[in-house]
This record gives C-alpha cells, structure tokens and sequence, in this order.
C-alpha cells in the first residue's frame, strides 16, 4: 500500500504530508488534523508483510496491535506519546505525538561533551525502564530513534519509533543479518537461535549509543564480532577525554553475551553514576539505643534523695523505724521464790 501526500486517512480525520521514514518493519508518516496539529502514523511495511503467509501477517499484526496498545498506557516525559490505533483498509496505524527537534543521528557536533551525552543517556534510559516496567522491550534504540527537543529553555531527549514486532522472528531474522552496519543491536535480535531478548537487550542498545555520541564512531556490530572475531575498540581510543568508569560501563553494557551485562537498566544507570532523583530515599534506620545520660543519672539520684527525706519526715528517724521494725524478744519468766520449811 502506497500512500502520497494529500492522501486522506482514518475518514479525512488525517492528511499525509510525507513519509518520514522506513525500517525493518514500518513506515512512518508525518500528517496533520483539521486543527493543523502535526502527528506521526506508523503502519507495517507491506514489503515485509507480502512476503509472509497469511498466517504468519496475522500473528505479525496482532503482535504489532497488542503493543501498541500497551505503549499507550506508557507515560513518561522522555517516550514519545501513543496516541491511537484505527484501521486504513487493510492495514493498521499507530498514531504518535510530532516532536519538532533534531534525530542525535544527525546532530552537528559528533563527539558530545561527556556531561551532555550521559544527560541524553540517562534521560532515554529513565525512559526505557517505563517501557519494561510494562513489560516491553524496545528492540531498536540507536541515536536515529532520539529526538532532541528544546521544552522550557533546556534540551531533552525523546525516544520514538518503537520497534513493535521485533520479538517476531520468521522474515526478520534474515532481515538483521543483512543489515551488516548496525552497531546498535545485539546478537538476541540477529539470530531465533539466539537468547531471548531482554532488558539486557536495550541495554546493550543504549551503552553503544553512548559509544558513538562520544567517539563519532559507529561501533562494529555484535554479529561481526560474533562470527569474524571482530574487536570492540575501546571508546577511549577514539576519545582521550571519555572518564575510565564510562569507558569501562559502555563496554560491558555491549558485553556479546546477555549475562556479561547488567540485567536491568536500572543498574546500569547506577553503575554509571546516572541515580534517578525519583527514586525513593534509603529507609532511615533506626535510633541506636543508649545508656542513660549523666544527666539522667543525677536526676534519678536527686529524686531518691527526695523520696528518702519525705520518708524520714512522716515516719522519724531511721533508725527509730527500724527498731521498730525488730521483733520483741519473748519476757523470761520471774523465778519462784524458795519457802523455807
């Protein structure tokens, strides 16, 4: 299904302006509404879905369905906004929130500042475990899925164009394998032989974003270094001034191997030194307990004190009480006198 500008979609509620991009599985569409508002429409790549037995496109869209249905109830400020599913003949749309800013794919300086990458970074990443909170997995994460957009006088990152149907691996897989040069995917997503994706996976597409803000450099893809024995150079080859700990993190965040990662993205993040400020605060712990101050203690002492002359004020002496106090003595009886005869 071609679609051209003009073209009225979901009954003349939108009109196509252009088509923005194309992927694996998707195309997307800049239109607008009767407002002028501009939004985004993605729909299935009908080259991928005519390729594939009717069966097979009907597990495709259901899957491509089922998802989009659950980012709508994703909210997050840095993940681009779901925000309806209709049905355009024979095909399915997912209308999406336009953000007006520039793909970090294409950002005019290529090595960033490491203050200014780790910022994209973490806010993308913040993102990403809303996503997986609901159970999702992104699947596509690379600096062309990044918006950068200027919001109340400072630049934040968007993540758009979700990777919807990635998990299903029938014409996909061999679409992956011929893409020779993407660095941004790990080998979960190249092979069904592989593991099954994961949090780790967008870890792993995240800590080679970090790679090639920093360096300029794509990073070499994971099925070359899987099957030529490639090397993974080291960001600080290509940037001296990258610090040792994010040096260190982005290479095992691109571990080959799931369980050479971390498995979330929140540990990642901690690793890196990028703590969410929402997190919740450590639980205070308890007092310590302590002994009784001197102070205490001199009280405590004044009031016996006091106790004790009360005391002997009502009773008497002290040692009057006790005497009182003795038990008596039983009286020895009076001898009987002698009667002389």
């Amino acid at each position: 299904m071609v679609w051209a500008t003009g073209d009225a979609l979901y009954n003349g509620k939108y009109i196509l302006e252009r088509q923005l991009g194309q992927g694996r599985l998707g195309i997307t569409y800049l239109v607008k509404d009767g407002d002028d508002c501009r939004w985004v429409i993605k729909t299935l790549n009908d080259a991928l879905l005519n390729s594939l037995t009717p069966q097979e496109q009907n597990r495709l869209e259901t899957k491509f369905c089922q998802e989009a249905v659950k980012l709508r109830g994703c909210n997050h400020p840095h993940i681009v906004k779901v925000r309806e599913l209709f049905k355009q003949g024979k095909r399915w749309c997912i209308v999406m929130d336009y953000v007006d800013g520039v793909s970090l794919a294409y950002r005019a300086q290529k090595m960033l500042p490491e203050a200014e990458a780790l910022n994209y970074i973490q806010q993308i990443g913040e993102a990403l475990i809303e996503v997986h909170r609901d159970g999702l997995i992104h699947r596509d994460v690379k600096p062309g899925n990044i918006i950068v957009h200027v919001r109340d006088g400072k630049a934040e990152a968007v993540l758009i164009d979700f990777d919807l149907a990635l998990e299903f691996d029938c014409e996909v897989t061999s679409v992956r394998t011929k893409e020779a040069s993407d660095g941004f995917a790990p080998m979960e997503l190249y092979s069904r032989l592989a593991e099954k994706p994961g949090e780790y996976t967008d870890v792993y597409s995240l800590a080679a974003t970090l790679y090639e803000l920093l360096t300029g450099h794509k990073p070499v893809s994971a099925i070359k270094r899987k099957l030529d024995r490639e090397q993974l150079e080291p960001p600080k080859k290509y940037n001296d001034q990258i610090s040792d700990r994010t040096n260190r993190l982005i290479l095992q965040g691109m571990g080959l191997e799931p369980k050479q990662r971390p498995q979330s993205m929140r540990e990642w993040l901690d690793s890196l030194g990028l703590i969410s400020e929402a997190s919740p605060p450590a639980p205070t712990p308890p007092p310590a307990k302590r002994g009784l101050t001197l102070e205490q203690k001199l009280a405590i002492a004044g009031l016996i004190v006091t106790m004790l002359g009360v005391i002997v004020a009502f009773f008497g002496p002290l040692s009057d009480w006790m005497d009182r106090l003795k038990p008596q003595s039983p009286t020895s009886p009076t001898p009987s006198s002698t009667i002389s005869p």
